[in-house]
């Protein structure tokens, strides 16, 4: 797995079975960080638990706040589709960058959501941070 910087860590080997919030946010500090200038920030998602029962896929998606305490209504700010249970096997690594429209708010966070079908297994790590090259 990728390096990240625990302070960026939103959840760790956590199981998702229906639509969740990660474990932890991310305060910036200030109302509109800016974190993506160039293109580079964005939340990371490795899969370490095979996921089953995604015939419909899932739904990765950066949310963020004015204030703490995000939730499942928390406003999106960009998101990922991934088709099926079929590609969210052990070990792969999803990157979604933080567009810079429209700013994020200094609450950042993610959640996942399945399209329809409750999740049977399946857990994640995830956390923000620059791409991998």
């Amino acid at each position: 797995m990728p390096q990240y910087d625990y302070k960026y860590l939103l959840a760790s080997a956590l199981a998702i079975t229906t639509e969740v919030v990660m474990t932890n946010e991310i305060d910036f500090g200030f109302a509109t960080p800016a974190p993506n200038i160039g293109g580079k920030f964005g939340l990371h998602v490795v899969i370490t638990t095979t996921f089953t029962g995604a015939a419909s896929g899932v739904y990765f998606w950066i949310i963020h706040g004015a204030a703490t305490g995000l939730t499942t209504s928390s406003l999106k700010h960009t998101g990922m589709f991934v088709l099926t249970g079929a590609t969210l096997i052990n070990g792969l690594h999803y990157f979604i960058p933080c567009g810079p429209y429209p700013p994020l708010l200094e609450f950042v966070g993610a959640k996942v959501t399945p399209v329809s079908e409750a999740l049977a297994t399946g857990a994640l790590t995830a956390w923000f941070g620059t791409d991998v090259d």
